[in-house]
């Protein structure tokens, strides 16, 4: 099945070499250990959990509260509307009363992939309106061997409120190994291993089998096993071996960011579901945002979680005014002639491929766009990653995706 949706399919435009010779000398050469600390500068969004130390109860606190998605996100709990008595149960478990300083001496790595919830619960929130396929109180997926800052614990303890690289939020206790030393994960974490390339994988790990996503670096890998964190009676970090299951592709390091490898890795997900914070009612997905940082991951780019924070992180090639129409975009745009690009709106960011005939196109995650029918607009659903025209939605109240991009920006 193709994943294109553009006036154009009959060409190959889900083919990387069809893009890749379009910018075969427009591609920046970046260096991530010159990029990622510049990223980490722009959008305050991105942090080492284990370098974290002493914090103090209020900011944590703080920290806690802002976790929190608006209460109109979690009006219904698991398809039923809520009940007050339901919202103050799940606010009550955060245990704020108890809320104690960080002395630094609690971390963690995760032992499988995980969520990072808005509070310490699994149940699943929406607005009242919502489509099915939310959970609203989902901020992200938290992949293997992702390190931890454990800051305060659920009232029932069966959940940590935690510092992870680009995110905070709640993490099930039973999907993380601790130790009152950093070093000692990052000493696991350290180790040179190669970097998947598939869009999904799976491994074999000593608490059960766990998705693997794209980007993710695998360390200590030899043959198809690795050194891999379990919990010990207490909880506590211990070392296992985890098995990778059949032969994904790997690239022994972060491969060079070259327009070929770029659009392969890109296109590598064609077709995978979308999924609000990673997460679909089936299993694994990805939103925007987190499609836009797998992507870059797989080079060794550290870009931050949502695509808010992605587009604050990246540099402003063009901007464009609210009032600026289609053609008079389409023109400049055409005039880009630097990538990797992204394409900022509000609420959504894209991967700009390049134009045909004028028509410009992208490929991201996405889940639905407008179109005018013949009793008005009409909702047409996406629901994965694709191939598209930027035309899409053009002549709608809400105007083309063109339209509504905000600027084009470089890293």
């Amino acid at each position: 099945m193709r994943h294109v949706i553009s006036p154009y399919d009959s060409l190959p435009l889900d083919d990387p070499s069809f893009w890749a010779n379009k910018w075969r000398a427009g591609l920046l050469t970046l260096d991530p250990a010159v990029v990622n600390p510049r990223l980490a500068a722009r959008s305050q969004k991105i942090w080492d959990p284990l370098a974290l130390g002493k914090l103090p109860a209020a900011e944590l606190r703080r920290w806690i509260e802002e976790a929190l998605v608006p209460d109109s996100w979690w009006q219904v709990l698991d398809g039923k509307p809520a009940t007050e008595a339901e919202r103050r149960r799940l606010l009550a478990a955060r245990d704020l009363e108890a809320v104690q300083d960080f002395d630094g001496n609690r971390y963690g790595v995760t032992v499988r992939r995980s969520g990072l919830r808005s509070l310490p619960t699994s149940r699943r929130g929406q607005k009242l309106d919502d489509e099915d396929g939310f959970d609203r109180l989902q901020h992200t997926a938290l992949e293997p061997l992702t390190p931890l800052a454990l800051l305060h614990p659920s009232r029932d303890r069966r959940w940590w409120f935690v510092l992870a690289p680009d995110y905070r939020g709640w993490v099930r206790t039973a999907d993380v190994a601790t130790s009152e030393r950093p070093r000692e994960i990052a000493a696991l974490l350290e180790r040179k291993g190669p970097v998947l390339l598939e869009a999904l994988a799976e491994l074999a790990a000593p608490g059960g089998g766990t998705p693997l996503q794209l980007g993710d670096r695998l360390p200590g890998l030899e043959g198809a096993e690795m050194p891999f964190p379990k919990r010990g009676p207490t909880g506590d970090l211990q070392v296992g071996t985890a098995h990778l299951l059949g032969e994904p592709r790997l690239a022994a390091a972060w491969p060079e960011l070259a327009p070929k490898t770029l659009f392969e890795v890109a296109f590598s997900a064609l077709g995978q579901p979308y999924g609000w914070g990673d997460l679909t009612p089936n299993g694994p997905g990805r939103d925007c945002s987190r499609y836009v940082q797998d992507v870059f991951k797989t080079f060794g780019f550290t870009l931050p979680r949502d695509a808010s924070a992605q587009c604050a992180a990246s540099e402003p090639a063009l901007t464009f005014a609210p009032a600026e129409g289609h053609a008079a975009r389409a023109a400049r745009l055409a005039r880009l002639k630097q990538g990797p690009a992204l394409l900022c709106m509000p609420g959504h960011i894209m991967l700009y491929l390049g134009e045909v005939e004028g028509c410009h196109h992208a490929v991201h995650s996405f889940w639905a766009y407008k179109r005018p029918g013949k009793n008005g607009e009409e909702t047409v659903p996406v629901r994965r990653v694709v191939v598209t025209s930027l035309d899409l939605g053009r002549n709608t109240s809400g105007g083309s995706l063109l339209e509504r991009l905000t600027a084009v920006n470089l890293l």
